[in-house]
């Protein structure tokens, strides 16, 4: 089982590799679409703090996606001190079209399971998330 956890982790790599090498993104700047699409806007200090690195870093990655037409930056409505960096709508499509056929899969597998296979199986995925958030609450600076 141990190997089959490492097999998914491997294969999650590889997913993520394929995505950000179609949408034209490194893997720090397309981990930073994912939490602005998830998310929705933040600041570039938010963003950074989400990947664990500096300001200054936050910023690079923001220009980077902004060049490249993933993300643009607009006024806070409600501070005007801050600028909010949102995700560009097609990129949003794209990145999802791109994972639709994976997602559709794994929803059918869901779906094939048994009432009592699923909860076996949630309860063991619900203890593998909680593992590794023991191990990961407190990553060194700079890892994401």
């Amino acid at each position: 089982m141990l190997q089959r956890l490492q097999d998914i982790a491997v294969r999650t790599r590889l997913v993520e590799r394929r995505l950000g090498a179609e949408l034209g993104v490194n893997g720090t700047d397309l981990h930073a679409m994912e939490h602005l699409s998830t998310d929705g806007a933040l600041t570039a200090r938010e963003l950074a703090d989400r990947l664990q690195v500096s300001t200054a870093a936050g910023t690079q990655i923001v220009d980077r996606l902004e060049r490249a037409g993933h993300a643009s930056r607009r006024p806070h409505a409600t501070d005007r001190r801050k600028i909010l960096v949102t995700p560009s709508a097609a990129s949003v499509a794209a990145a999802t079209e791109f994972l639709r056929p994976l997602l559709d899969e794994l929803e059918a597998a869901v779906g094939a399971l048994g009432d009592q296979e699923r909860g076996a199986v949630e309860s063991f995925l619900d203890t593998v998330v909680a593992i590794y958030d023991r191990h990961t609450t407190s990553a060194p600076e700079g890892v994401t």
